[in-house]
């Protein structure tokens, strides 16, 4: 299983996390509802780290990006903080894109979201970038 549906499946499986955000992790693209909170996992790039069996690369590091919005900002530190501790050092033994680890890239990004209709119905999101080194069997 490629590493994003892993990281999913671990998370939607952790109790810290699901308390705070439900079943609502994904992949690249959300539902197109208004439901809070949700996060969404992707990988906007990914460099090879080494060349194995006959030059085939097959270790990587991806720079993974996590992006929770939440009614609000308690809700979304609670998440992010959730989301971390269980992301730091996991591992898996998947056969076919086994994760080495993850760990923390940078500091978490926050932003107020206030809707174009003029409404309070306000959101909070915050961004935080990981390293996730996995190998491609």
């Amino acid at each position: 299983m490629k590493p994003i549906p892993q990281v999913i499946s671990m998370l939607r499986s952790t109790a810290e996390v699901t308390d705070i955000v439900g079943q609502r992790i994904f992949a690249d693209n959300p539902p197109q509802d208004d439901d809070l909170p949700i996060v969404v996992l992707t990988i906007p790039n990914t460099n090879a780290r080494a060349a194995l069996d006959n030059c085939q690369i097959r270790l990587y590091a991806a720079r993974m990006r996590v992006d929770i919005v939440c009614e609000t900002r308690g809700q979304a530190e609670d998440a992010q903080e959730a989301i971390e501790d269980a992301l730091v050092g996991y591992t898996s033994s998947d056969s076919t894109h086994p994760i080495g680890g993850i760990t923390v890239e940078s500091g978490t990004s926050w932003q107020l979201i206030t809707p174009a209709d003029g409404s309070d119905e306000r959101g909070y999101w915050c961004s935080q970038d990981y390293f996730i080194n996995y190998a491609r069997e």
